[in-house]
C-alpha cells in the first residue's frame, strides 16, 4: 500500500482556494500531508476543520457519490488525491468486504450528520 501512495497526484491548495463545493460528483479523496481544510455547509457555515494526517472526500468511495460539504484551504494545503475507483480496488485487493464496511459507516456519518445539521447536510452526503 505504501508504494501504491507514492504515486498518487500531489496536490496543492493555496490559502482559501475551493477544494470542492456541496453538491460536486465526488470522484476522489483526498489525504491532507501538510496543512488543514475548512468543512463548510450549504448555507456558508464552517463546521469544521480537517487536520494534516486526515481524509476528506470519503464519499467518493460510494457509487454516485455526492459532496456533502464545500471543503476550503486554510493556509497553504498540500493533499494527496485518490481516484474514487483506485481507493476501491486497493480496499478490494484486501478484502472485498472492507467496501462494504466502509459504505456502511459513511452511511451511518451521513445519517447522524444529517440530524445534527438537518438543514445543512443532505441524507445521501459524506462529507
Amino acid at each position: 500500500m505504501e508504494r501504491a501512495v507514492k504515486e498518487f497526484d500531489v496536490q496543492t491548495f493555496p490559502d482559501g482556494e475551493m477544494i470542492f463545493k456541496v453538491g460536486d460528483v465526488a470522484s476522489h479523496l483526498f489525504f491532507i500531508q501538510s496543512g488543514a481544510v475548512d468543512l463548510i455547509s450549504a448555507q456558508g457555515v464552517v463546521f469544521g476543520e480537517v487536520p494534516k494526517g486526515q481524509s476528506f472526500g470519503e464519499a467518493a468511495i460510494l457509487a454516485g457519490g455526492i459532496r456533502g460539504a464545500s471543503i476550503r484551504a486554510k493556509g497553504q494545503v498540500v493533499c494527496t488525491r485518490i481516484e474514487a475507483d483506485v481507493a476501491a480496488q486497493l480496499l478490494n485487493s484486501h478484502s472485498p468486504l472492507l467496501v462494504t464496511i466502509l459504505e456502511a459507516l459513511l452511511l451511518q456519518q451521513s445519517m447522524q450528520n444529517s440530524l445534527r445539521h438537518p438543514q445543512d447536510v443532505r441524507v445521501t452526503d459524506a462529507p
